[in-house]
């Protein structure tokens, strides 16, 4: 029953970063009506930078191709998880087959991060110059609004 929670919770919560991927780790943490539009639109915060209808299609392009893949990684990496909990349930599972498994779940979400990274770059390579410094200056008054209020140090 654990296992299912567990399960649940690491399809949830990957889900849940499928469907915000490309703006949410760029987005302002803005308060009030403006971060209520921006959890209602990932695209908020390319349109505060002044895109136009072209670049956003082919940022949402880029989203899609990568929320696509994202979700056969997903898949993946719970199969890996039933595997290795099956594992976990032997009294005295082989030490090698452990190990390979927890290499093969490294190696799924190492990729899915490399992937997200990549989709950052893409979508870079879409805005202007001075887009691409409007959105870092975004970032960068976010991530000092958060560190602010929230009374931790720089991430």
């Amino acid at each position: 029953m654990k296992f299912q929670t567990f399960l649940s919770f690491a399809a949830s919560l990957t889900v849940a970063s499928l469907a915000t991927t490309g703006a949410v780790s760029a987005q302002p943490g803005g308060e009030g009506a403006a971060q209520s539009q921006a959890n209602r639109d990932p695209m908020y915060i390319y349109k505060q930078v002044g895109i136009n209808s072209e670049q956003e299609g082919e940022i949402r392009k880029q989203v899609k191709d990568f929320e696509s893949a994202q979700r056969v990684r997903v898949k993946l990496l719970i199969n890996l998880v039933k595997d290795m909990r099956g594992l976990q349930l032997q009294p005295d599972p082989s030490e090698e087959e452990v190990l390979a498994k927890q290499t093969e779940i490294n190696n799924v979400s190492s990729q899915s991060a490399l992937e997200r990274v990549k989709l950052m770059l893409k979508i870079r390579a879409i805005l202007t110059p001075d887009q691409k410094q409007k959105l870092v200056d975004l970032v960068k008054s976010s991530s000092e609004q958060s560190s602010g209020s929230g009374g931790g140090g720089a991430q």
